[in-house]
């Protein structure tokens, strides 16, 4: 139970960060989404139970920073995670280029799930400007994010994850 909260603090602080810094230096609303890295890591090494409830709070944390209806970030980001785990199961890759790739792609999809979520719930949907209209540059930040922070997220994992030692056990 620690190691999701561990996680999701992660997650929302790295999505704190992002935003306070593009907020500072104007970049267009072309940012990385460290939820969205948070999660691929987790959906490449978690099952899918924990996955899916660290993705909702997490998502659930992130929408209430954007003021989003209560629902929409949650729904995404959980989606997303559950794409990724279910597609990484029939993909041979590992290691800090497959997880960026990963995080890439999911960046797109989550995006996507964002806008058909919002349409579906207010009937129109738009986006702040032409640039995350073609979700490429996101998709681009969130994977270098992904390739630059995947070697700490596996410190953090090893960290996290107890060593199992195999042998007799004398009861």
């Amino acid at each position: 139970m620690m190691r999701h909260v561990v996680w999701i603090a992660l997650g929302f602080l790295g999505v704190t960060f992002w935003t306070a810094l593009g907020a500072r230096v104007q970049l267009g609303h072309v940012l990385p989404d460290a939820a969205v890295v948070t999660v691929v890591f987790l959906a490449l090494r978690r099952e899918p139970i924990p996955l899916a409830l660290t993705a909702l709070v997490l998502g659930y944390l992130v929408g209430r920073q954007a003021l989003a209806p209560v629902g929409l970030h949650e729904t995404a980001l959980t989606a997303s995670a559950v794409a990724v785990y279910m597609v990484s199961g029939r993909l041979a890759g590992g290691g800090a280029g497959f997880c960026a790739v990963a995080a890439a792609v999911a960046a797109v999809g989550y995006h996507v799930a964002l806008f058909v979520l919002l349409t579906a719930v207010r009937g129109n949907a738009g986006f702040s400007s032409w640039a995350t209209a073609a979700l490429v540059p996101a998709s681009v930040t969130t994977g270098l994010l992904a390739l630059i922070s995947y070697p700490f997220m596996m410190l953090v994992e090893r960290k996290l994850t107890p060593e199992v030692r195999e042998g007799l056990s004398w009861h």
